[in-house]
């Protein structure tokens, strides 16, 4: 309880900063870009007063739900990081978490990047902070919003607008007069796509709008779709955290032990991520040998780095320290499991029969 687990945050950002900034040449990249994506996910909390009071319920259908708290990361997408951290109210403002998160990244990483956004985080507020810092990104966009300029843009069709506001089209704003005259008075180069989909269940062509301050030269529009496609990379990123690490299984019902267990599970995520590149750059996948193509076992990574990588931490000489360290990279490259393509049965939600969660005790 005396232990800050903003203390782990500050570490695990240090730490990072570190990796960024020496590993930079084998740190995988897109044009030159790194590409990462910001999104948040509810998370339950122990029934408790306070952690109610703190964070909020969840109320369904008139009836009382269980205690919520909101979880909100910026991730690499490529590299499979976890770059940055937030955790508030169940309902927080997911722009707000976002403009928390766009200062981190600018403070932890010198290399340039591109963030990826889903349709709810769309905001001038947001467009104007990283045009005014320089950093780029892509927005997944309600139709509703700039419709004046998306409705210039065809199916398939790719076009910049020279993006202004007059007063009655920042009303939404008349509460920061600050803000409201800088929108008034500046002129922001956005380019509009709309690249046509197919609903898989019933077959109806859509049309999908994303905004972004990348030029054609940078990103054509195929270029720009793949970008997007590998938003997908922090969802997988939560299957895992909350799945298979069991980040909603704490140890203590107090928000001190809630916060450190929520940030060691990133931390430990982020040390395993690592020794899966490392572990592939040295010993390549013999992909020759079998019928699909193969990848680490995350599941078996973590179980093995939890066990190992504190033994390592933890012996007394130098030596028992590299053998611990040295059979937890064996074991991480011993075990693959097959990349399976089209894969349609749903997996059942495993059970953590090693212990029960707070949530189901108090």
């Amino acid at each position: 309880m005396k232990y800050n687990p903003n203390a782990i945050k500050l570490m695990m950002k240090d730490y990072l900063s570190m990796i960024y900034e020496n590993d930079d040449e084998s740190l995988v990249k897109l044009n030159g870009y790194i590409v990462t994506a910001i999104d948040g996910s509810n998370f339950i909390l122990p029934s408790t007063e306070e952690n109610a009071e703190k964070y909020g319920v969840h109320n369904r259908e008139g009836a009382e739900g269980p205690v919520m708290g909101q979880l909100s990361l910026v991730y690499d997408c490529i590299n499979k990081l976890v770059i940055d951290t937030c955790i508030g109210e169940y309902k927080h403002s997911e722009q707000a978490f976002a403009a928390h998160h766009l200062h981190e990244l600018k403070e932890t990483l010198r290399q340039p990047t591109i963030t990826t956004f889903d349709r709810g985080y769309f905001s001038m507020r947001l467009v104007d902070q990283m045009m005014d810092d320089g950093q780029k990104f892509v927005m997944r966009m309600d139709n509703q919003k700039l419709k004046r300029y998306s409705n210039q843009v065809a199916s398939g069709e790719d076009k910049t607008f020279e993006v202004t506001f007059n007063r009655a089209q920042t009303s939404w704003h008349r509460n920061d007069r600050r803000f409201r005259t800088k929108l008034m008075s500046t002129t922001y180069p956005l380019r509009f796509v709309k690249i046509p989909l197919i609903k898989a269940e019933t077959g109806e062509a859509y049309d999908e709008v994303l905004l972004t301050n990348l030029t054609p030269e940078e990103f054509s529009l195929d270029g720009l779709k793949e970008l997007y496609h590998l938003r997908w990379e922090i969802e997988t990123a939560y299957n895992v955290l909350k799945n298979r690490m069991k980040l909603e299984e704490f140890s203590g019902i107090k928000e001190r032990l809630i916060l450190q267990d929520i940030y060691c599970c990133v931390w430990l995520y982020n040390l395993t991520m690592l020794q899966i590149i490392e572990g592939n750059e040295a010993t390549e996948i013999p992909q020759d040998r079998y019928k699909y193509e193969m990848k680490r076992n995350i599941s078996i990574a973590i179980g093995v780095v939890k066990t190992y990588f504190i033994k390592a931490l933890m012996s007394p000489t130098q030596k028992e320290r590299r053998a611990s360290m040295k059979q937890m990279n064996a074991l991480i490259l011993k075990h693959l499991v097959p990349i399976r393509p089209n894969r349609s049965t749903k997996r059942k939600a495993s059970v953590n029969k090693s212990r029960r969660s707070y949530r189901y005790t108090y």
